[in-house]
């Protein structure tokens, strides 16, 4: 009798897992893929986007092409998980499982900063990217703040690519020397995880281009009539336009579960991603992996979740044939790049379970980096969905 292996969720991991499942499980086992959306957004062309280098049907694919592979697809809210009773509640009715991924990502809480939802562009939303696009294709002159809301967030590397976009689209344009750029970030250093070496060197980098960073510094709100960023500290800081990378919260689906621990994220197996409960999985953002050692939060981005959902994939199709699933996470990633302009890019290696701490290298500019990051945006889109 064939087993059925339900997906929650299609980004990354959702649908990196039933592409591996697909390929590896016969046929009479079944693979299912839930979302609430009909598309797949691929967010790692987010920058691009913000800044006129994709348009928008570009960097979405219809999750329904997933069918072509032999997955199912449901368009459906999820509304509860119950685990020990192998059962998923959705908008469509109730689904049974044997094997269940989940794959929800993080959630989004503006209003966790007041005055940011009124005020600030949201650059890990669809919506929010392409209002910005139109935003920034306008903006003409004046004071650009890129602020971090809170820890942990998703993409590690994002808000480094965004102020380096918008650099070298204002470069582009002539404009570079009437817009001023601020990052503000609660991180103690640039790219903590990283190290101090590879932290200086990028605020050297973003020093070059007279981009101006604030550390350390926690976010208390943004006042939408005086259009300041208020900061701990009594610090005030002026803008024109505010770019927020919103709070990230685990999926308030599972709040009542048993799956997740006191701060919301799903408590996972660092190398298995096997939940509490039998039979059940989780990968990417909406998981809680807490680095050796430090106990320091593990960074949030899609390579890993890549990672995560193939590790998960390959061991379910190992136990449904009665193989011992062997598979396993590392936390390492090689190739990661991240853009720092149009024809510029850092590539780096990442080995976050590295004792005593976690390794990271992160090369000098180069344009075959840049290349290689678009590179794999076009076999993501066209070989995966």
């Amino acid at each position: 009798m064939g087993k059925t292996v339900l997906i929650l969720g299609g980004g990354t991991g959702g649908v990196v897992a039933g592409n591996v499942l697909r390929k590896t499980l016969k046929k009479k086992h079944q693979v299912i893929i839930v979302d609430r959306n009909d598309y797949h957004y691929f967010q790692a062309s987010y920058p691009f986007l913000m800044v006129n280098q994709r348009r928008p049907a570009q960097v979405v694919r219809r999750l329904e092409a997933v069918q072509r592979k032999g997955i199912e697809f449901r368009k459906a809210d999820v509304i509860q998980v119950y685990p020990e009773q192998h059962l998923v509640e959705t908008s469509a009715g109730m689904l049974g499982f044997d094997y269940l991924v989940i794959s929800l990502g993080a959630e989004h809480h503006l209003e966790s900063v007041p005055g940011q939802e009124a005020v600030a562009y949201n650059p890990y939303s669809f919506e929010g990217v392409c209002r910005l696009r139109h935003e920034l294709w306008y903006f003409t002159g004046g004071n650009i703040v890129l602020f971090i809301s809170n820890l942990p967030y998703t993409g590690v590397i994002a808000p480094y690519e965004i102020i380096f976009l918008i650099d070298a689209f204002f470069r582009e344009r002539g404009l570079r020397q009437q817009v001023t750029l601020t990052l503000v970030t609660p991180e103690p250093s640039l790219l903590p995880l990283a190290g101090p070496k590879v932290g200086e060197s990028l605020r050297r980098m973003l020093e070059q281009r007279q981009i101006r960073v604030l550390t350390q510094a926690k976010v208390l709100s943004l006042d939408p009539v005086k259009r300041h960023l208020m900061l701990d500290g009594g610090i005030s800081i002026p803008g024109d336009l505010f770019i927020g990378i919103p709070s990230h919260w685990g999926p308030s689906v599972l709040c009542n579960s048993n799956l997740v621990d006191d701060s919301g994220w799903i408590e996972v197996d660092p190398h298995t991603m096997a939940t509490r409960a039998k039979c059940v999985y989780a990968v990417g953002d909406a998981t809680g992996i807490k680095l050796p050692i430090t106990q320091a939060w593990g960074p949030k981005a899609g390579v890993f979740t890549h990672y995560q959902a193939e590790v998960v994939a390959r061991n379910i199709a190992s136990v449904i044939a009665k193989k011992s699933p062997d598979f396993r996470y590392t936390g390492k990633a090689a190739g990661v790049v991240m853009a720092t302009g149009f024809g510029s890019g850092r590539v780096a290696s990442v080995k976050y379970y590295a004792r005593p701490y976690p390794r990271v290298a992160l090369l000098r500019s180069t344009r075959i980096a840049y290349w290689t990051k678009i590179a794999f945006e076009k076999y993501w889109l066209n070989c995966w969905l």
